[in-house]
């Protein structure tokens, strides 16, 4: 992100480009990304909690060892996306295309899913309590699939 916005603390950015720009260790509590290009961008370290990010193309971007409580995702473009040890606690999300999106040790605990695309999406050791996908529990349909599979 540009040292302005680091350094004035401003939370609110429309249609900016940060195409493949790497955030770490950056504070974005609270703030606001709508309409911009975050296209392939890296995320490591940084504190995105109560964050609104709408109609964002994000293809391809990474997220590591962050924190991302009550976060907002709506109408962006999360396709092959990577997720790895890092909290959604209470997350909602939105319209989204996460086609080919990977979640790895993540706690999405008390999150919500609603009408996302989520073909080919993989999802290896996440806390999914209190979690729903367009209302229905996520622990439920697992525990269904164990049930209907024999695992």
């Amino acid at each position: 992100m540009d040292d302005e916005l680091r350094q004035t603390g401003t939370k609110t950015v429309f249609s900016e480009s940060f195409i493949g720009t790497v955030f770490e260790e950056d504070d974005f509590d609270g703030a606001v990304f709508t309409s911009g290009n975050l296209y392939c961008v890296a995320i490591t370290g940084s504190n995105l909690d109560q964050t609104r990010i709408e109609e964002c193309s994000m293809q391809d971007a990474q997220f590591r060892n962050m924190a991302m409580k009550n976060a907002s995702f709506q109408a962006v473009d999360l396709k092959n996306v990577s997720f790895r040890d890092a909290c959604l606690t209470g997350a909602s999300v939105k319209h989204l295309d996460m086609t080919e999106a990977a979640f790895e040790n993540m706690n999405l605990s008390e999150s919500t899913f609603w009408n996302c695309s989520l073909a080919g999406t993989s999802f290896e050791g996440c806390n999914w309590e209190k979690a729903t996908i367009n209302g229905i529990p996520v622990v439920e349909l697992l525990e269904t699939y164990d049930r209907v599979h024999g695992v």
